[in-house]
């Protein structure tokens, strides 16, 4: 028996892919073993730094690719996959017109991966990246050169990265803009916990940034190199004697001479035969030589055309004629229903044009017409109408009516429908922009300012919420006085007077501002957590519990899909740290894997949210009759709730609302923390790009939990909104319906 590596893999669907994404994804797996031998399976994903124009680019740069490494045999892999390259970025330059300016590299960029048997083979030119996952460590192959992009003017000429492939493995070809906007730890995270195809869907599903699409390129490629046993039987040699002693022996008679005999007389027989026929050839010759000098008459040519050919040419020509005479009935017929029916379609949209927009009257007069404020008096009716109103402008517009006739209808019908759906419209604003730079997480901390992790720096900063003064507080290779050296911020919450940073080494770090100071002096120093070794690198969330104020001690929550719990680990009593004998699994009766939990709050209470549902646990006892209510309101917001980050108002328990992001709708909606009954939601103006990719958020309120503010991270900025209560304004009980006249639709074309 032997062992193998195969391949599992996982890229993008086609029909998942955005028109407008420039990149091109090739997988080739060659099935004749000769090839698979000399040359392997290619991996490759071309990326465009531009919009969808580039997709014809990257189409023939990767067929390019693709030709020429399998046609070359005149080197190795190194050699032609190199060779490959400089073809493509020749092509590149003569048919696609691509001139990079003078300094700076072209648009286009390859990743590429060569596996044969063992073996694997990368390369990157320009913006193109691949990394190698082993031992939960990811491994960039190489080092990328974003200003090597194609088309290159002294030709590109690529690092080519070699080395041995183990079981266990992964390799992922990407377009930089993935990375650049939801940053390498989920997508490390996704590889290592999921198949290779599941993980891809996760991280592209994190791209679109909650179902708007995706922006810009999503080529990518997720490889597995995972051990398959291979069963040989070799059937054994066997040797084969003759049945006969005297086989092989050449046949000679018994009788003495017989053989001389017979080889003479056969002789004169063969002599006799040869003189015959020369004897006959020469009279032959003689005759045909007259025939061939006496006069001819020449004979003229006649074709003879056998019946079945004739029968079976007639046959074709009878259906020919009987075949255009069906098409030309069938055209004449299609066109004559087509005019019939086009003209009927027309007066069917405009009669349901009209009809809706009438209905839509009728709902609108039955709601606050003569007098009536049936939103006030008959919530549950007005919802029914106003629901009825809405569905009929949707079949009005559809049916030709144009948004200009139908604005104002629309805008009284969505003015009632925010009020009994409880819907208050927020205005952003932009408290600090950290630029381009990808922001990880957010946290209030315990002396009023926020304190944000910038993945892009690997550092974490304290904004003042007053002045946006930004500073620095840690930095990966940073070594405190107190020892130890910090990693990459993953995950930041507060406990008492600390803030907690959680880096990649799964080291939790403390820092506690200076006593009196509010401009982000402080110390940074690192908490023994027993144990820390054995969560992994796909911690979910963490959170404190404050349980001696006093003494500023709070017990430590992780969520570990290691260990498919919530480990708590309450504080030593002389604030040392936290030990693994005193850790338990916060959970009980549970069969939870929290690998889908994305954000975490404690009061008291614990609520997770386990793909994108609210769960409340008290002392490890999931609450089964606390549920989050449905916002109801799905005639507008059709989409289910999906909620991915969660605050409070208030940190004392069953006090105050919880305020959770719906990723699916782009809006905060708000529920009580005893009974989970729905309060409010806040929705952003329609015109505005945020509420699409929050990745953080807190609430902040005033004097006795007056005047709540929100505070989120998304697209590089710290933003925050004032949450006010106030319903929209009601239309007015007295107003009535303009008596002007229906207008037509336009019918569709």
């Amino acid at each position: 028996m032997t062992v193998r590596l195969h391949m599992k893999l996982g890229l993008v669907a086609e029909s998942q892919r955005p028109p407008d994404s420039p990149d091109t994804v090739l997988v080739v797996e060659p099935s004749i073993g000769a090839t698979t031998r000399t040359k392997g399976n290619l991996y490759l994903v071309v990326t465009g730094e531009g919009g969808g124009e580039l997709r014809s680019a990257t189409n023939m740069v990767a067929e390019r690719v693709r030709h020429e490494y399998y046609y070359d045999e005149s080197a190795g892999i190194i050699v032609c996959l190199k060779k490959a390259i400089k073809a493509a970025n020749r092509e590149l330059r003569v048919t696609e017109r691509l001139i990079a300016k003078h300094g700076e590299g072209g648009p286009i960029g390859i990743a590429l991966a060569v596996v044969r048997s063992n073996e694997l083979y990368v390369a990157t030119v320009g913006p193109a990246e691949a990394y190698l996952v082993r031992e939960a460590r990811l491994l960039t192959l190489p080092e990328p050169g974003p200003q090597s992009g194609l088309p290159s003017e002294d030709g590109a000429d690529p690092e080519v990265w070699h080395g041995d492939l183990l079981a266990g493995d992964s390799v992922i070809l990407i377009s930089p803009n993935a990375t650049r906007r939801i940053g390498l730890a989920p997508i490390q995270e996704a590889v290592i916990q999921l198949h290779p195809q599941v993980a891809i869907d996760q991280i592209h599903r994190q791209l679109a940034g909650g179902g708007l699409g995706v922006a810009g390129g999503d080529g990518m490629i997720a490889l597995e190199a995972d051990e398959v046993s291979v069963t040989q039987k070799s059937q054994p040699l066997k040797p084969v004697w003759p049945s006969d002693s005297l086989a092989g022996v050449p046949e000679r008679s018994p009788i003495p001479l017989a053989e001389s005999v017979v080889d003479s007389v056969s002789a004169v027989q063969h002599t006799a035969k040869q003189v015959q026929r020369t004897a006959d050839g020469m009279f032959r010759h003689s005759v045909y030589g007259i025939f061939d000098r006496m006069p001819r008459r020449p004979v003229a040519r006649v074709r003879v055309t056998p019946i079945a050919v004739q029968r079976e040419r007639q046959r074709r020509v009878a259906s020919a004629v009987v075949g255009l005479l069906l098409v030309l009935a069938v055209v004449g017929a299609s066109l004559w229903y087509l005019a019939g029916t086009r003209q009927n379609l027309g007066v069917d949209a405009q009669s349901a044009a009209q009809n809706a927009f009438l209905q839509v009257q009728r709902d609108l007069n039955a709601v606050n017409g003569q007098g009536r404020d049936l939103i006030r008096i008959d919530p549950q009716s007005a919802i029914k109408l106003l629901e009825d109103a809405y569905n009929n402008l949707k079949i009005a517009r559809d049916n030709g009516y144009t948004p200009e006739k139908l604005a104002d209808a629309t805008a009284q019908v969505l003015a009632g429908l925010n009020i009994l759906y409880r819907v208050t419209v927020v205005t952003p604003q932009v408290v600090l922009s950290f630029g381009s730079d990808v922001l990880g997480g957010i946290v209030l901390g315990p002396d009023g300012g926020a304190y944000v992790i910038d993945q892009t720096n690997d550092s974490v900063y304290r904004i003042d919420l007053v002045t946006r003064a930004k500073t620095q507080i840690a930095i990966k290779g940073l070594q405190p006085p107190s020892g130890g050296t910090v990693g990459s911020p993953s995950l930041i919450t507060s406990g008492g007077q600390d803030v907690l940073i959680l880096d990649s080494a799964n080291t939790l770090w403390r820092w506690r501002p200076a006593v009196g100071a509010a401009t982000g002096q402080g110390n940074l120093i690192r908490i023994n957590v027993e144990g820390s070794g054995t969560w992994g690198s796909g911690v979910r969330a963490i959170g404190t519990f404050l349980t001696d104020p006093n003494l500023a001690l709070y017990s430590l929550y992780v969520v570990v899909p290691s260990a498919g719990q919530v480990l708590k680990y309450p504080a030593a009593s002389d604030g040392s740290g936290y030990y693994a004998k005193d850790h338990t699994p916060y959970l009980l009766g549970e069969s939870l894997t929290v690998s889908l939990v994305d954000d975490m709050y404690i009061d008291g209470s614990l609520y997770l949210l386990d793909n994108g549902t609210a769960k409340r646990y008290d002392s490890g006892q999931a609450i089964r009759g606390w549920t989050a209510d449905p916002v109801g309101d799905n005639v507008v917001r059709p989409a289910p709730t999906f909620y991915t980050r969660i605050s409070a108002d208030n940190s004392i328990a069953d006090q105050g609302n919880l305020y959770a992001y719906d990723n699916a709708n782009r809006r905060i909606v708000s529920f009580t923390k005893s009974n989970g009954k729905y309060v409010r939601q806040f929705l952003l103006p329609s015109t505005s790009p945020f509420f699409s990719a929050l990745k953080g958020m807190f609430i902040r309120t005033g004097p006795n939990g007056t005047d709540p503010t929100i505070y989120w991270i998304e697209s590089g900025n710290l933003m925050r909104a004032q949450l006010g209560t106030t319903p929209l304004a009601s239309p007015s009980p007295t107003a009535k319906p303009k008596a002007t006249p229906t207008p037509k639709p336009t019918p569709k074309k």
